[in-house]
């Protein structure tokens, strides 16, 4: 069996293009893991450094975790992750006490995880992400806006998805953003966490029905059928060096979604040094230094989030429910502050891909790299009406928007109107209401 992986190995490796010198963070796939654990002061406006923000908006990722789902991710694979219960710290305690309501185990085979963390629980690497990006945003808007001490409604929001990891995130970057949180009590801080079902920060059928029929249409798409048939002999190899084989054998498209982002929950929840674990080991050929890593990165991100980005009516159905929502937000005079915490496939992957943000500094598309562990995507609308998007500490162009190609701001109005133009109506999400009949009662 070696010998067949590593002629398999040998085979693969010829038709995977070695990867050169890594020039930019995001060509390298450890980019994920982000363990510099912080992106660094948020740069100045180089065009009009006298202009000042006005409105800012957030949108992130949660910080670092384990494993999200019930996976074997390969034969013989034992290793253990750590959740000590300071990991969860609520935003009224300071980090270095580490109390608060912490983490209960819960019972039941599907929720077991080797070692003392629950699935897709939050590290303490990921809360200690999330605090520096609050620290580097009072650094930078804290005047500006005039945020005060708390984060006090209707000047400031927070909103999370329904999560444990996404909502000990927004404490987090909250406690960081606002030092002195503590002091005003477990009152001061008010996140808005809309039911799973209804919640637009991630696209899915459930917010907008039409969306399920127009991502089976592009998984039977001849790009989708090139795309599995291409990979063909990589799935072979993952499938042998993982013990995984009769899983990874397969061209179905609608399989490649699930085998290839569980492959790399997989392997970077073991090769991150921000995931806390008692083993750093991967199967032969798919450790970090193999071009094997970023080919599986890669395939994660288009089956898993650009499909999305498939076509002009699949984006509608995805990204316009949250547009919506932000719009909604922006529209609101006394807001100053939104922050947005969510996963990999939203809020950030949502704007990335609507508006194409391109980096300034590699000329890369945004929307093409896995949104890492405490991704911050930042909208800025300045006094002079312009707008800036910053991506992970850099920033970023409009490039859906011809007039903002390419450069550092956009006009704001320009770039709401076209966002508002992608917001589907009730009957494209949802089609036509059905009427039900044989419920009225009458009274003679």
């Amino acid at each position: 069996m070696k010998f067949i992986v590593a002629a398999a190995a040998v085979a693969v490796t010829s038709l995977v293009q070695a990867e050169g010198r890594v020039s930019f963070p995001e060509e390298d796939p450890l980019y994920y893991c982000h363990s510099d654990m912080t992106w660094g002061d948020i740069p100045e406006r180089s065009d009009k450094p006298d202009a000042k923000p006005e409105r800012v908006v957030v949108f992130g990722r949660h910080g670092a975790r384990v494993l999200t789902r019930d996976l074997t991710c390969w034969e013989g694979d034992d290793t253990e992750y750590m959740c000590p219960v300071a990991t969860y710290y609520g935003f009224i305690n300071s980090p270095s006490e580490g109390t608060g309501v912490g983490w209960t185990r819960l019972g039941g085979k599907r929720m077991l995880l080797k070692g003392n963390c629950t699935y897709g629980q939050v590290v303490e690497p990921g809360i200690q992400q999330h605090l520096l990006n609050g620290q580097a945003l009072r650094a930078a808007y804290a005047e500006s806006l005039d945020l005060g001490e708390a984060p006090l409604e209707p000047q400031v929001m927070f909103r999370s998805t329904e999560f444990t990891r996404t909502i000990h995130s927004a404490q987090a970057l909250a406690m960081g953003l606002f030092p002195n949180i503590r002091e005003y009590g477990p009152d001061a801080l008010d996140i808005v966490i809309d039911d799973l079902d209804v919640d637009s920060m991630t696209p899915k059928p459930r917010v907008c029905s039409r969306l399920a029929g127009s991502l089976d249409d592009f998984l039977q798409s001849s790009e989708a059928v090139k795309r599995t048939d291409e990979s063909a002999l990589e799935r072979k190899f993952i499938g042998l060096t993982s013990g995984r084989y009769d899983e990874f054998n397969t061209n179905d498209p609608k399989k490649m979604d699930g085998l290839y982002s569980g492959m790399l929950d997989c392997l970077m929840s073991h090769i991150c040094s921000t995931v806390p674990s008692t083993s750093r080991e991967v199967p032969f050929g798919l450790g970090a230094e193999s071009p094997l890593l970023k080919r599986i990165s890669d395939e994660a991100t288009y089956w898993d989030l650009l499909q999305y980005n498939s076509s002009a009516e699949t984006r509608r159905l995805a990204f316009g429910p949250l547009i919506k929502d932000v719009l909604e937000d922006l529209d609101l005079p006394e807001r100053r502050l939104s922050v947005y915490i969510g996963h990999d496939t939203g809020p950030t992957s949502v704007f990335t891909a609507a508006l194409d943000l391109t980096w300034l500094d590699s000329q890369h598309k945004c929307a093409n790299y896995w949104p890492p562990f405490a991704t911050m995507l930042i909208l800025e609308i300045y006094d002079d009406n312009q707008a800036r998007w910053i991506f992970n500490g850099r920033v970023a162009s409009v490039d859906a928007i011809e007039e903002c190609r390419g450069k550092e701001t956009c006009d704001f109005d320009l770039m709401y109107d076209y966002l508002a133009e992608m917001i589907p109506s009730d009957f494209e999400c949802n089609g036509a209401p059905k009427l039900n009949h044989g419920h009225l009662r009458y009274s003679h």
